[in-house]
């Protein structure tokens, strides 16, 4: 199973999180630039201009289980208009962006990072996301060792998942 981007977001939801505005935001991926590297595409293409970086979220879902927030930055244009010069590893020309300044303060070794919520009340889901969210934090630590464990972790619950995830789709 793997997180697929949302046709529409769940904004109820988002709202019991603080995230109160999304913006769509168009993808001009600029030269040189690569797929997953959008802090280092930013500050690179800012090397050039005067403006400015902003960091925020975008989303992925598993399902209708659960929602993956992933950081993300963008450049922010002297109108306070966003562009993403990030290349989509999706195909998409466009992002939902929550603009969220905080995500600054979670940044380790130049990593950005994700957080997962369960979407649905359910034992295996929430021992999902608990494990999703460790690998995050060792995935920021470059902890590859832990990562590895949290994988196969994951593993032992993959079918309990895929069943719970088949029972919530619509």
């Amino acid at each position: 199973m793997q997180y697929h981007i949302p046709k529409e977001l769940p904004y109820n939801f988002l709202k019991s999180i603080d995230i109160f505005s999304v913006e769509q935001v168009k993808i001009d991926a600029v030269d040189g630039s690569k797929k997953l590297e959008c802090f280092n595409n930013v500050k690179m293409f800012l090397k050039s201009t005067s403006w400015e970086i902003q960091l925020g979220w975008v989303f992925a879902q598993l399902g209708n289980i659960a929602l993956k927030l992933n950081a993300h930055a963008v450049v922010k244009l002297p109108n306070g208009s966003f562009r993403c010069v990030t290349p989509s590893e999706h195909g998409a020309s466009e992002i939902n962006f929550a603009p969220d300044d905080s995500v600054a303060s979670l940044i380790v070794n130049d990593r950005l990072p994700a957080k997962i919520y369960p979407l649905v009340s359910n034992k295996v889901v929430d021992q999902f996301v608990k494990l999703e969210n460790f690998e995050n934090k060792m995935r920021l630590e470059n902890n590859k060792y832990a990562v590895a464990y949290i994988l196969d972790q994951k593993y032992q619950i993959s079918n309990q998942l895929i069943e719970v995830f088949n029972n919530h789709q619509k």
